[in-house]
C-alpha cells in the first residue's frame, strides 16, 4: 500500500514548495533589508562615509578577494574558530556526560558548572592576557570558554532526562552502569549534545572577534577592527557579512549532521 501524497492529503504543500517557502521568503527578507539600507543611503542627508551603499561593500568586497587578503584571514579565523571548538566541545561533553549521569561525579562537577554558567567568556580575557599572553594559545582559549559553557550545559540535560524507564529496563537485562551508559545513555543524550554544540559554534563566532583584538595581525575580527580604525565602514560591513555567511554554512554543516546522528528519532515526511 502506498503512501498519501500531498494532493491525497488535503493540497498539503509539497516538499519543494515548503523548500521554496522557507528559503523564498528569507532571501526575500535579507533582500528587503538591504533594498531599504539602500534608499536610505541614497538621501541627501546620509554620509555615504558612515553608511556606505551596497555597491561599495561589493567593491570592498571583490578588492579584498583579489589581493587575496580576504581568503587569508577567513583561514586564520576558521583555524582559530575549529580548533577552540574542537577543544571546547571534547571537553565540555567529557564533563556534560560525567555530571550528568554519574551521581557522585555530578556532585563534584555541577558546582563548577553552575558557577562558570552566568559568566560571560569574555570576562576572562583580563585574566588570559595576564596568565597565557597574548600570542595564539590566548586567543583560541577564549573561544575554547564560549563554545565550552552552552554545550556541558545541554550535555548534562540530556544525559539528566534519559527515559528512567530505559535505563531499568537496560539494567534488568544485565547490562552494567558504563553499558547501559553507551548504549542507552549518550545515544538518547545526543539531540541535546549537537544542539549545545551548535549553540557553542555561535558562541565561538561570537568571542572570535574579541579574540582576534589580542594583538592579532590576521583573522575576520582584526580585519573589522582595523577598518573600524581607519573608518573603513564598507570594508567593516564586508567583515560583518562575511562573518555570518561562514558561521551560516558552518550552522548547515552542523544542522546534517543532528539530522544524520539523530535519524532514528525522526519522523520522516514526504
Amino acid at each position: 500500500m502506498t503512501r498519501p501524497t500531498d494532493d491525497m492529503n488535503g493540497g498539503a504543500p509539497s516538499r519543494r514548495a515548503r523548500w521554496l517557502a522557507k528559503y523564498g521568503l528569507g532571501f526575500l527578507t535579507i533582500a528587503v533589508i538591504i533594498g531599504v539600507y539602500w534608499l536610505y543611503t541614497l538621501q541627501p542627508q546620509a554620509n555615504r562615509t558612515l553608511t556606505p551603499p551596497p555597491p561599495k561593500v561589493v567593491a570592498a568586497f571583490v578588492a579584498a578577494i583579489a589581493d587575496g587578503s580576504l581568503f587569508v584571514n577567513i583561514g586564520w579565523s576558521l583555524y582559530r574558530v575549529v580548533i577552540g571548538f574542537a577543544i571546547g566541545t571534547l571537553l565540555a561533553v567529557l564533563m556534560g556526560c560525567t555530571a550528568g549521569w554519574f551521581r557522585y561525579a555530578g556532585y563534584v562537577l555541577n558546582p563548577i558548572i553552575e558557577a562558570i554558567r552566568p559568566i560571560p567568556a569574555l570576562a576572562y580575557i583580563p585574566l588570559i592576557i595576564v596568565w597565557v599572553g597574548i600570542d595564539e594559545p590566548a586567543r583560541i582559549l577564549i573561544i575554547v570558554l564560549a563554545v565550552f559553557k552552552p554545550t556541558v550545559v545541554n550535555t548534562r540535560q540530556g544525559m539528566q532526562e534519559v527515559p528512567r524507564i530505559y535505563v531499568e529496563a537496560a539494567e534488568a537485562l544485565g547490562a552494567s552502569r558504563m553499558t547501559t551508559f553507551w548504549r542507552v545513555g549518550f545515544p538518547n543524550a545526543i539531540p541535546y549534545i549537537v544542539s549545545g554544540m551548535r549553540n557553542g559554534l555561535a558562541a565561538g563566532f561570537l568571542a572570535l572577534v574579541a579574540a582576534e583584538l589580542i594583538a592579532s595581525s590576521n583573522g575576520l575580527g582584526f580585519l573589522i577592527s582595523n577598518a573600524g580604525q581607519n573608518l573603513q565602514i564598507d570594508v567593516v560591513l564586508m567583515g560583518i557579512v562575511v562573518i555570518g555567511v561562514v558561521a551560516t554554512l558552518l550552522d548547515a554543516i552542523a544542522v546534517r549532521a543532528q539530522a544524520y546522528l539523530t535519524r532514528w528519532s525522526e519522523v520522516r515526511q514526504s
